[in-house]
């Protein structure tokens, strides 16, 4: 019902529908020391500056600290099939790496210069070139599948590849700085479906089933979701002059675990001038009315970066950036200091395990 009520609203928007910010008086203000927000045992992940893994539980604190090949703090870590995985940076070429959240183990994985999850999480993607990739199990073993991308599409060329319901997201420019169309390209039955063109994607959501996902994306300072199933598009313009934070690779959205939020940044000082230190807020938009509500949480997003998690059944997520991470409720947007920060260092590649 819930991602019907988000696919419902995209509909009821309609294309060039424009949504509303509400901003608070506390939008500007600093986030008082209070008492830290009590947080569920979700299990976080992420890569410190050293090249170690970490895995905490953020309700205790209890981390798991080993040392892992190839790790990189600014690039993604992801999930799929009870295992974590990452692009190995130490060389050109350099393998997947993957380390098996119950047993313990790590191993390699085909060479390659990203991975991403298939958009049901059953099948696991290693980018080998800017036009093709491999598909295999998403436990990492067994048959593999080597795909090539119809001419004239491309791969991001990036570490930030998505796939949607259907199939993987593409471009038609190789220059991942070129406008260019993006689409979903489907590998079995090789369909282009074009969904839009100067769109960068920062985040995608697929319910339960696969018939459908939500594309979030932004261009020209418009934050966008776009519906794969009615192509019915809701675009929200910045409550401010500045614009949204989109730093590439290292600032993404995030949806919901139901799909009906999104998480974002606003710009609250121009990312431009570099008299000025780059300030963003977090804001949560609701992919059903438009709405988008703005938190006192005052992040410094040098190079237009943050970053977003959102914790299990939705009601809080973890927030941060180059300077600043906080811990949110979702309903009052009450922010604290992420508990595991100081010293711990979540960053950019933090991902949240699901539950054991």
């Amino acid at each position: 019902m819930l991602a019907g009520a988000a696919a419902a609203g995209l509909a009821a928007a309609g294309p060039g529908h424009r949504a509303g910010a509400d901003r608070g008086p506390a939008a500007q203000a600093a986030v008082p020391h209070g008492p830290r927000t009590r947080l569920p045992p979700a299990r976080v992940a992420w890569v410190d500056d050293g090249g170690q893994l970490h895995i905490a539980n953020l309700a205790t604190g209890a981390q798991q600290v080993m040392a892992v090949p190839g790790a990189s703090p600014a690039d993604p870590v992801i999930t799929a099939g009870g295992r974590l995985y990452w692009a190995d940076i130490s060389g050109t070429g350099a393998p997947i790496r993957s380390y098996d959240t119950a047993s313990g183990k790590a191993r390699s994985l085909a060479r390659g210069s990203s991975v991403f999850a298939s958009a049901d999480g059953q099948h696991l993607y290693i980018v080998t070139t800017s036009s093709s990739l491999s598909e295999l199990p998403a436990e990492g073993a067994g048959a593999s599948r080597r795909l090539t991308l119809p001419a004239g599409w491309y791969l991001s060329g990036l570490l930030g590849n998505w796939a949607a319901a259907g199939g993987i997201i593409v471009y038609s420019a190789r220059d991942a700085d070129t406008a260019s169309a993006l689409a979903i390209w489907n590998p079995d039955t090789g369909r282009v479906n074009v969904i839009g063109r100067d769109l960068d994607v920062i985040d995608t959501w697929t319910p339960a089933g696969g018939q459908y996902s939500l594309i979030a994306w932004t261009s020209h300072g418009v934050l966008g979701i776009t519906s794969t199933a009615t192509r019915a598009t809701m675009t929200v313009p910045s409550p401010g002059r500045y614009g949204f934070t989109y730093g590439g690779l290292f600032t993404r959205g995030a949806f919901s675990p139901d799909g009906t939020r999104l998480a974002v940044f606003v710009n609250t000082t121009d990312p431009q001038d570099p008299s000025r230190e780059p300030v963003s807020e977090p804001a949560i938009l609701d992919t059903r009315t438009g709405k988008l509500r703005v938190a006192a949480a005052r992040l410094g997003t040098y190079e237009d970066a943050a970053w977003a998690r959102w914790l299990p059944g939705g009601r809080q997520l973890i927030v941060g950036a180059e300077q600043g991470s906080y811990a949110i409720n979702a309903a009052t947007l009450a922010a604290s200091t992420l508990p595991l920060a100081p010293g711990s260092g979540i960053n950019f590649s933090a991902t949240i395990l699901p539950s054991p």
